[in-house]
C-alpha cells in the first residue's frame, strides 16, 4: 500500500506546488521518482528524525503542506515532543507517514516492533490517525487529507491487498448470525477476512481510521453482538480496545468485549510476524478453533 500513497503523493505534486516530500533516511526505490522529478521539493535529513518533523513545520511557515515519511516507531515516539509543539499546537496540516506496523519487522527485534506507536500519538490533540487495510482504501487516502488540510498519521502496514474494497473509514461486513464481531485494522484485516471465510456467522469490522471514530455509529452496530473480540497489532490499553471500552461505557452497551493483542512486554525477536499472533492466539487457526 506504500506505493499507492506515493503514488498519489507523485500525482499531487505536478499540480500542487505546495506539496513537499522529507524523509529520514527512508524509502530507497520508492521516493526515487519524486526525488528526480521534483528535487526542489524533496529532502532526505538522514537519520535524524526529530529534525524532520522540525523541517517540516518550518515548510509549513513557508507556505509548503510537507510530508515526513520514515519508520513508524521512529517517526512517532522519538519525535513525540516535535509533533506535539511544533505542528499540534499550531495545528500545522502535516502529513506524518509511517513505514510498518505491528511485527512486521520481527527479526529486527523490539526496537524496531511497532506496537505502541499509535496509541502514544492519539494522546495529542487533533492529530487524525489512519491505517489501511486494503489498497481501495489507501489510493484516495493522500488526496483527502491534503483536501482537507488536517493533521494526520498514517501507519503504512505491509501488502498490497484490495479486500475490503472500501474507502470508508470503517467497514462493517456482517456474518450469517449476529453474535460475534472480530473488529481489527491493517494487515491483521486479512487474518480477520479469512476466519470470516471459515466461520461465515460472524461479522467483521475493519478500521482503517483509528481516530476519531464515531462512538454513535459504532454503538448502534455493536448493541446487535453479544461478542465484540478486537484482534489488533498494538498494546490494548492505548490501542482500538481502549476505544472500543469507551465506546461500550459511554453508550451502556451489554457487549462483552475481548482483547487479542500483544502483550505488555517488549519481546526479543522472531522468524516471523506470524510467530507473535500465534503466540497471542490471533493467528487464523486460533481464532478458528475458538469461534467454532
Amino acid at each position: 500500500m506504500r506505493n499507492q500513497i506515493f503514488d498519489a503523493i507523485h500525482r499531487r505534486m505536478a499540480t500542487d506546488p505546495r506539496i513537499f516530500l522529507v524523509i529520514a533516511d527512508m524509502g530507497i526505490n520508492l521516493v526515487d521518482k519524486i526525488a528526480r522529478d521534483y528535487p526542489a521539493r524533496f529532502l532526505n535529513v538522514g537519520i535524524a528524525e526529530q529534525t524532520l518533523i522540525g523541517v517540516c513545520a518550518g515548510l509549513v511557515n513557508g507556505g509548503y503542506r510537507p510530508i515526513a515519511y520514515t519508520i513508524s516507531n521512529f517517526v512517532t515516539e522519538r519525535c513525540f515532543e516535535q509533533i506535539r509543539n511544533d505542528v499540534a499546537v499550531h495545528r500545522y496540516p502535516i502529513t506524518i507517514i509511517g513505514a510498518s506496523t505491528g511485527y512486521e519487522n520481527a527479526p529486527l527485534g523490539p526496537t524496531h516492533h511497532i506496537v505502541d506507536e499509535w496509541g502514544a500519538i492519539r494522546t495529542i490533540a487533533g492529530v487524525e490517525i489512519h491505517c489501511p487495510s486494503s489498497v481501495p482504501y489507501a489510493e484516495p487516502l493522500f488526496d483527502s487529507l491534503i483536501d482537507r488540510s488536517v493533521m494526520a498519521y498514517v501507519r503504512i502496514p505491509k501488502g498490497e491487498y484490495t479486500s475490503p474494497a472500501s474507502s470508508l473509514p470503517v467497514v462493517h461486513l456482517p456474518g450469517s448470525q449476529a453474535k460475534v464481531l472480530l473488529a481489527t485494522y491493517g494487515g491483521l484485516a486479512q487474518t480477520c477476512l479469512e476466519v470470516q471465510r471459515q466461520v461465515p456467522a460472524i461479522g467483521v469490522m475493519v478500521f482503517n481510521r483509528l481516530r476519531p471514530v464515531d462512538g454513535a455509529a459504532l454503538a448502534d452496530i455493536w448493541s446487535g453482538y453479544e461478542r465484540v473480540i478486537i484482534v489488533e497489532d498494538h498494546f490494548a490499553e492505548t490501542g482500538l480496545y481502549s476505544t472500543a471500552c469507551r465506546v461500550v461505557a459511554e453508550h451502556h452497551l451489554p457487549t462483552r468485549l475481548e482483547s487479542r493483542a500483544p502483550s505488555e512486554y517488549y519481546m526479543d525477536v522472531g522468524t516471523s510476524q506470524d510467530y507473535f499472533w500465534k503466540k497471542f492466539r490471533g493467528d487464523t487457526a486460533s481464532l478458528v478453533s475458538d469461534l467454532r
